[in-house]
């Protein structure tokens, strides 16, 4: 069973992306755990303790209303609905929420409410600080069937192939063609024949298109690729880089996740690798293996 975090604050934008997932796992068993993260502020009549238990009850009553909605419209036994309100930043709410229970994806609706790119808006900030799969759906994303599945990332860079079995699973399931989009940026070295046989080996039976572009920066290479070719969902492995980066405009998936022109899942790396450990003391070859 997936387990499916939906951000919702009741706007056009987390409605679409709940329709969207709700298509997106139709042939899934998933439990979907919508939750609402409100801030609580006191003001001159009433204290903080009485404008959160206002402000609860309020929050608690909608989403109570659209999980009984959601379930007399379901027609998925293996769809389950629940929900929360919490307060608290939306951030600190979702890092609590993950923090308690395993979630295979956070889900939010997409909408251009950041100052701009630089400051980033609430998804740039899930993804760079959530331990979790971040799927961000724009506003006015359809509920289409996935087809094509697009992965742009700095594949020399990945060091765990598992970190795609989300998108293997994803791609075997609906029967969708997968593409390994890379783009070859000036000084940019192309990826290692080994390295290519690696990941084709762990992503089989699926058989991915390989897609090479040349560009000035990766983000224009991926928008040249949009703009040319029918893509349903694109994949992204942030690197998490430092303000340098993006300050100096270096943060490809930032400048992706923060108005993203379709469906967009970035795959949380949490550090590890699936290569094999270097020996350098033959002696120690049987402790090794």
């Amino acid at each position: 069973m997936k387990k499916i975090l939906l951000l919702t604050d009741f706007s056009e934008a987390s409605r679409n992306a709940l329709a969207y997932c709700r298509s997106f796992f139709s042939d899934t068993v998933a439990d979907f755990h919508l939750i609402c993260a409100y801030p609580v502020e006191a003001d001159h009549f009433y204290t903080q303790k009485h404008v959160a238990q206002t402000a609860r009850t309020a929050f608690a009553d909608q989403l109570h209303d659209m999980v009984t909605e959601l379930r007399l419209q379901s027609d998925a036994d293996w769809h389950t609905f629940r929900s929360s309100a919490r307060a608290g930043t939306l951030l600190d709410v979702v890092n609590q929420a993950v923090d308690t229970e395993p979630y295979d994806y956070v889900v939010i609706g997409a909408k251009k409410d950041g100052t701009n790119e630089l400051f980033g808006n609430s998804a740039t900030a899930l993804v760079r600080q959530v331990k979790a799969n971040v799927l961000i759906v724009p506003v006015d994303a359809g509920s289409e069937s996935v087809r094509r599945v697009v992965i742009a990332t700095d594949f020399d860079q990945l060091k765990n192939c598992k970190l795609l079995c989300p998108i293997k699973d994803l791609v075997t399931l609906k029967g969708a063609t997968l593409v390994l989009l890379t783009i070859d940026t000036p000084g940019r070295k192309i990826i290692h024949l080994e390295q290519e046989i690696h990941i084709r080996q762990f992503l089989d039976p699926v058989k991915p298109e390989l897609a090479r572009l040349q560009a000035p920066t990766a983000k224009q290479g991926i928008d040249a690729y949009l703009d040319g070719h029918p893509v349903d969902l694109l994949v992204t492995i942030p690197q998490h880089k430092g303000w340098t980066d993006v300050l100096t405009g270096n943060s490809l998936t930032r400048s992706l996740v923060y108005a993203p022109p379709v469906p967009l899942l970035a795959l949380y790396d949490d550090g590890r690798t699936d290569h094999p450990k270097r020996v350098d003391d033959p002696s120690n070859i049987d402790y090794a293996l």
